[in-house]
């Protein structure tokens, strides 16, 4: 009797290492798909405060309007630079920007009807360095995400004596 327990002892251990191994890769994998989840809805806020924000900072402020948004990198690699702004006209073609005179601002400005943000197609979502024990890379393509906002004053208000713009 003792030989017969003794030998299923060896066995309960192999079966307890494979049943606990599924669990803890099935445990990663629903933590990995709920960081990525979220990441996702932080890339697609990202960009909606920056459109939000191009259409009430000047059009000078276009380089920095990112960084305001994403102040710092987010989960998956993402940050400020994956992040472009870019001004459409009524047919909603890119507007190419020339402020170097008052006039040439003020025909600029005219033009613009609406404001696009959007995450850079170059960008790819690196998962957790877990996966590498795995053999995978981690680098995943993600859904376009882009935000168009119609134009509102884009950091100019006129009053009667002077021009004033708002400094984002």
């Amino acid at each position: 009797m003792k030989k017969r327990n003794k030998s299923h002892h060896g066995l309960s251990i192999i079966e307890f290492t494979f049943v606990v191994t599924a669990l803890f890769l099935i445990m990663f994998w629903v933590m990995e798909a709920g960081r990525y989840m979220y990441s996702l809805q932080l890339i697609n806020n990202a960009t909606r405060v920056s459109a939000r924000l191009a259409v009430v900072c000047r059009v000078q402020d276009q380089a920095d309007i990112p960084l305001l948004a994403v102040p710092k990198p987010l989960l998956g690699g993402f940050s400020a630079n994956d992040i472009d702004i870019e001004y459409l006209d009524s047919n909603g073609s890119k507007i190419d920007i020339d402020v170097s005179s008052k006039s040439a601002e003020m025909e600029t400005y005219s033009k613009i009807n609406y404001v696009r943000a959007k995450v850079n197609e170059s960008f790819k979502y690196q998962l957790s360095g877990l996966l590498s024990l795995f053999g995978v890379e981690g680098a995943i393509s993600i859904p376009s995400f882009e935000t168009i906002r119609p134009r509102e004053n884009l950091g100019y208000h006129s009053s009667d004596s002077e021009d004033v713009y708002t400094d984002c």
